[in-house]
């Protein structure tokens, strides 16, 4: 096994994260790196169904081990497959995913996010120091941060401390970050057409009918024009201050 993933041994420490994600028995749960199915036997207890998603071959194998029908093993890359509908997630997956994953959660629907995190990376998205990820990051979900987890409760044994970290995604009532929202999901879009497409959609929403070309008139003079993913710190916030300026 190559992974780069601790698992969790300390049953008390699995036994918080299923208490914290409150599943109810009518609940789909997704589980990103689920291993040899020690945190997946404790879900099962509680949701409806459980997608256990794992890439490891010799680990799937162990996965699909687990007699009960409410489980859904699913081998692949949890970065590139296509999640199924679920109500909440809890992972304790490979720390090296912890970014790419954050950043592709923006784009789905579910009501909780339960996560063992590298302490490290909870303090980035937090935004001790502000960064482009403690940006959206904040911008997308209310992060609470829970309970501090050591190396030794895990094997193999990580060099850092963890977090359970519990994400909602946030509902937006502002205008304005509502276009900042959409202007971020258009990661491939260049800038000035996401942001004309953010105003139209966050403008639906809020009942203030905008037409493409008005949309457009906005950005006449405005110089930025990279991909929205290439876009640094710096230019998200000259963006959002733009975008606040206009309304």
């Amino acid at each position: 096994m190559k992974l780069d993933q601790h698992f969790v041994t300390n049953r008390k420490v699995l036994l918080r994260i299923v208490e914290l994600a409150k599943i109810k028995k009518n609940e789909v749960v997704l589980e990103i790196g689920a291993g040899k199915g020690n945190l997946t036997k404790l879900l099962l207890n509680k949701a409806k169904v459980v997608y256990a998603i794992e890439k490891d071959e010799k680990l799937f194998s162990e996965l699909k081990k687990i007699n009960n029908k409410k489980l859904k093993p699913i081998f692949g890359n949890a970065l590139k497959i296509n999640f199924p509908n679920f109500d909440k997630i809890v992972s304790n997956m490979p720390y090296s995913i912890s970014e790419p994953l954050i950043q592709r959660l923006i784009y789905e629907d579910f009501k909780l996010a339960v996560l063992l995190l590298p302490k490290n990376f909870v303090k980035i998205i937090i935004g001790e120091k502000t960064t482009k990820l403690s940006l959206i990051s904040n911008l997308f979900f209310e992060i609470k941060v829970c309970d501090d987890i050591s190396p030794v409760c895990f094997y193999p044994k990580p060099r850092v401390w963890s977090n359970i970290v519990l994400l909602k995604l946030k509902k937006c009532k502002n205008f304005k970050n509502a276009i900042f929202q959409e202007f971020i999901k258009q990661k491939d879009k260049k800038t000035k057409n996401a942001l004309r497409e953010a105003i139209i959609k966050a403008g639906k929403k809020f009942s203030r009918n905008i037409t493409k070309r008005e949309a457009r008139g906005f950005f006449e003079n405005f110089e930025i024009n990279k991909k929205v993913a290439s876009l640094n710190l710096k230019e998200l916030k000259e963006i959002k201050n733009f975008v606040n300026n206009l309304f």
